[in-house]
């Protein structure tokens, strides 16, 4: 039950950064070198990783890298290995990818501004930078981690979600357009009810499910329940529930459409509709339709519910090249990483053309955490579990600790990024830089 606790924090914390970033009560946590962690954990560090609670998990220091990179080893898992041969990136650097500088996160310790090249250098949390461009590896950095080590993507996952219902609206499967209880008919009856698909592929419900500092807090919230659900963790005033009856619970708060609250319970509403739609699991859905065509160098690993219900709002595990591969499907570069496009340009055009208004996305939780972590408000909005796109087409998903997946289709250009950082988001803040510096527009 301890180790069940310790993977329901790790949702419960997905949108409580800034709470996590300095309370009295938080525990201490050693801040090794992480470049000593680079050939193994030392066995004591698995130890207490195991016994940590929430707040040591998520702090950014020591035990945050151990499950960053070994995730396997506390949830179920399903291992896909690659179906294609190998499929290799080109090798064209560019060194002047490292000396784009900007200025850091007020929080940060260090002094900026800093190039790319000194922030990885100096920043304690960051592990690995990657830079693709038509294919290409452009820039590629290995400070404080292996090119082969698995580490999760955290919430830069959530677009594995929205690709797949893209696909089966494309084949009309799903009508984004009618209430979602259509496909989840057990669902009918409830608060769903007028909830349309794409609302939730945009986070735009109304229902009372956003991720919270106070999630963490109150037994009685939603998201709190979701994911205590999700792992078979006794409720404290309800004991164990069912993920399913937990969503189906949620209650109405507003009106759908008026603004982005963020909640990866509503990416779960994805996955729940994939399997229904497709009668099958969630992890071989995705095998099939997307992972199977890639020419991966390594296994994805999709983590995992006890009862076999993947976490595609966080919990998925690669080394950064094939996430840079993910990325690249919603590139022209698609064909030397894929055997078939599965991103089509319908697809694409429904992600980077039926944006809502940058008004949405400021009215909810994560908007002014966006400009933050970006240092710009030039954004629209965020699209279809992307956090934001900016107007020449641009998208980026960020993760929890720093993670981040940036793509430019029109520039041919994925980036790329793992970091164990809970204290310092400055990591975000080089990829729109970098790609709008002129380096790509020729």
């Amino acid at each position: 039950m301890r180790r069940i606790n310790i993977l329901t924090s790790i949702f419960i914390l997905a949108a409580s950064v800034a709470w996590a970033q300095g309370k009295a009560q938080e525990k201490t946590q050693e801040h090794t070198p992480l470049d000593e962690f680079v050939d193994g954990f030392p066995l004591e560090l698995e130890k207490q990783t195991r016994n940590a609670d929430y707040n040591e998990l998520f702090k950014g220091g020591d035990i945050s890298a151990y499950f960053n990179m070994r995730a396997s080893e506390f949830l179920p898992t399903a291992i896909l290995p690659p179906h294609q041969d190998i499929m290799p990136l080109g090798n064209k650097p560019m060194p002047e990818v490292g000396k784009v500088k900007v200025e850091l996160l007020s929080e940060s310790k260090l002094k900026g501004p800093l190039t790319l090249d000194e922030f990885l250098e100096q920043s304690d949390g960051a592990q690995a930078y990657l830079v693709v461009h038509k294919g290409n590896i452009v820039y590629e950095k290995y400070p404080r981690m292996r090119p082969e080590d698995h580490h999760v993507w955290m919430s830069s996952a959530k677009p594995t979600a929205s690709l797949v219902i893209d696909q089966l609206i494309s084949e009309g499967k799903i009508d984004e357009n009618v209430p979602i209880t259509k496909y989840l008919t057990d669902f009918k009856g409830t608060d769903w009810d007028g909830i349309t698909t794409r609302d939730v592929m945009d986070m735009a419900t109304g229902m009372d499910l956003e991720d919270t500092s106070e999630s963490r807090f109150d037994p009685d919230n939603i998201a709190r329940r979701v994911y205590e659900a999700e792992f078979g963790f006794p409720n404290k005033t309800r004991g164990v529930e069912k993920l399913r009856d937990v969503l189906k619970s949620t209650p109405k708060k507003d009106e759908p459409g008026l603004a982005f609250e963020y909640a990866s319970g509503l990416t779960q509403m994805l996955v729940l509709l994939a399997e229904e739609v497709e009668n099958d699991r969630w992890h071989q859905i995705f095998d099939r339709r997307v992972w199977s065509k890639m020419g991966a160098e390594g296994p994805l690993q999709l983590h995992m519910t006890p009862d076999g219900i993947v976490a595609a709002h966080g919990l998925i595990s690669s080394n950064l090249r094939d996430f840079a591969r993910f990325g690249m499907l919603y590139t022209p570069s698609w064909k030397k990483i894929a055997v078939e496009q599965v991103v089509t340009d319908e697809i694409l055009e429904r992600i980077r053309k039926g944006v809502r208004s940058h008004d949405f996305v400021m009215a909810g939780f994560d908007g002014a955490v966006f400009v933050d972590y970006l240092g710009s408000k030039d954004f629209i909005a965020n699209s279809r579990q992307w956090d934001v796109i900016w107007p020449d087409g641009d998208m980026w998903k960020g993760g929890l600790m720093t993670q981040g997946l940036y793509v430019s289709p029109s520039r041919d250009l994925v980036i790329v990024y793992f970091n164990v950082n809970n204290d310092d988001h400055s990591g975000h803040r080089f990829a729109r830089p970098i790609a709008t510096s002129g380096l790509f527009d020729k």
